[in-house]
């Protein structure tokens, strides 16, 4: 596991864990954040997991770690991790998808000149239709059983109810 002694200090707010930390690292991780808040994550595994997760396939650049860091589910929340097609992989992990933290990611074989000047409407409806946070309450208000439900149909509740074709 990294200990402050093992990390790089760029900057007052800026430190970095070296691609030689370990053998199977493909990048460097970057850190922002004061010594006091390194400090307050060496209780818990949010750096080893930045570090595992530079061994992830077609990454570009760092694993950065954000302020707000703290342990996940693998992947450090508070990271961010870019990766290139068709070798990179996506972490669900990076981004809480406990509680959604209203992140989206949405593939389309559209070219991205004919769909640019769409992208914010997009954003706008995945907001709008797609529930996150906790205890958000979404565009569709269920009970339990009725989310039971959902959990045991996937896909077939929501063509039923008119939510997908």
């Amino acid at each position: 596991m990294a200990s402050i002694k093992d990390l790089i200090r760029i900057s007052d707010y800026e430190w970095e864990i070296p691609r030689s930390f370990r053998q199977d690292m493909r990048v460097p991780v970057r850190i922002f954040a004061t010594r006091s808040l390194l400090e307050k994550v060496m209780d818990d595994n949010s750096l080893e997991q930045a570090v595992n997760a530079a061994t992830l396939p077609g990454l570009v650049g760092e694993v950065v770690v954000m302020p707000d860091m703290h342990q996940g589910y693998g992947f450090p929340i508070g990271g961010v991790a870019a990766t290139r097609y068709p070798d990179g992989v996506i972490s669900p992990g990076a981004i809480g998808y406990d509680i959604n933290c209203g992140v989206r990611l949405l593939a389309s074989q559209i070219p991205y000149e004919s769909a640019a000047g769409l992208l914010n409407n997009v954003a706008s409806g995945l907001d709008h239709y797609c529930p996150s946070g906790v205890g958000g309450k979404g565009a569709v208000p269920m009970s339990e059983n009725e989310l039971d439900q959902v959990c045991r149909d996937w896909s077939r509740w929501a063509f039923k109810h008119g939510y997908a074709s």
